[in-house]
């Protein structure tokens, strides 16, 4: 395999930028969730944190096979929310930037086939997390306009 490019080890280091803030607004979110009583939004962001820790890896894999330097300074400070909504809200826009990031980083490595591939497989991955909160987020906006009955317990917001 051909050394990569200076662009895509760029393209590398701003992924894994990108999940190691995501896993941290995960784990944030889901000690928030927790503290609201909802502990099936605070077990799914839990497990959102798990799965983007482990995109970070991959990405960190492929980081150190190019013998470029893997620290880059700290992740990116994303929204965490307070309420429910706002949970569901900042963790779908950090969904949108990943989609968006993987889409533009697997056209610029499409020469590099192992990168683009890497990129395209967790795009992938990030755009299904996309489509489950815009799911999440809409059955949560019908219940709360009572257009849908909801779960069998209030969901807890913020007075």
């Amino acid at each position: 395999m051909s050394r990569p490019t200076p662009l895509a080890i760029s393209w590398l280091k701003r992924a894994l930028r990108h999940e190691f803030g995501a896993v941290h607004q995960a784990l944030l979110q889901s000690a928030v969730a927790e503290r609201l009583g909802d502990s099936d939004l605070a077990e799914e962001r839990a497990t959102q944190a798990a799965e983007e820790l482990h995109h970070a890896r991959r990405f960190a894999v492929a980081l150190a096979a190019t013998g470029a330097g893997i620290d880059d300074g700290p992740p990116p400070g994303l929204p965490i929310g307070q309420t429910v909504p706002e949970i569901l809200q900042a963790a779908l826009a950090t969904e949108e930037r990943a989609v968006k990031l993987y889409r533009e980083a697997a056209r610029a490595c499409a020469p590099a086939a192992p990168l683009g591939v890497l990129f395209t497989e967790i795009g992938g991955e990030e755009l299904a997390h996309l489509e489950e909160l815009t799911r999440r987020l809409g059955r949560y906006s019908a219940f709360r306009h009572g257009t849908t009955r909801g779960p069998s317990r209030p969901i807890p917001t913020r007075s």
